[in-house]
């Protein structure tokens, strides 16, 4: 007999991942409550405020507004795994503040080929980080820009997902 619970309990997550590098960040104080949609953890989200005053975010709907990153701390409480966690609407989450040449984190939600030097820029559609040379269209006018400085492939670390470390090179 079929069980929620149990199907529930072998469903693997496919949220990105990822991880703080930077010794110490700066976050929005309290946080904001997710608004509109669902975000994945380490992508890239924009800020406001709702009726009741209270600060929210969303995913980042264009390059060229201001970005912050998504980074809440995951509970694990039944041994799942990393890429099961996700930050829902109505949650307040983590929200860091990206700093020039300081701010460094790894995360999942990429494409391209991670080599070191090449630039990123996030892309509100995908809601991936685009890895390029640097001639991409959207890159002239995406407010927040990456440089590559490492990938992962350690499956251990990375808990099942290829890594890409970026450093914010404006934000």
């Amino acid at each position: 007999m079929a069980s929620r619970i149990l199907k529930a309990l072998q469903q693997v997550g496919t949220h990105a991942v990822g991880n703080l590098n930077s010794l110490k960040v700066k976050t929005v104080a309290n946080g904001a409550l997710i608004e509109g949609a669902d975000v994945d953890n380490f992508t890239l989200v924009e800020l406001g405020f709702n009726t009741d005053g209270e600060r929210v975010a969303k995913q980042l709907s264009a390059v060229d507004k201001k970005a912050y990153l998504v980074a809440a701390p995951e509970t694990r409480y039944l041994g799942e795994a990393m890429a099961d966690f996700y930050n829902a609407v109505g949650e307040r989450a983590r929200i860091v503040i990206l700093e020039e040449g300081y701010t460094r984190f790894d995360t999942s939600a990429f494409t391209g080929a991670p080599t070191n030097g090449k630039v990123a820029h996030f892309d509100p559609t995908s809601k991936k980080f685009l890895i390029h040379d640097g001639t991409h269209a959207d890159y002239a006018t995406a407010k927040a820009k990456f440089l590559v400085v490492s990938n992962e492939d350690d499956m251990e670390y990375t808990i099942g997902q290829a890594l890409v470390r970026l450093e914010v090179i404006e934000a």
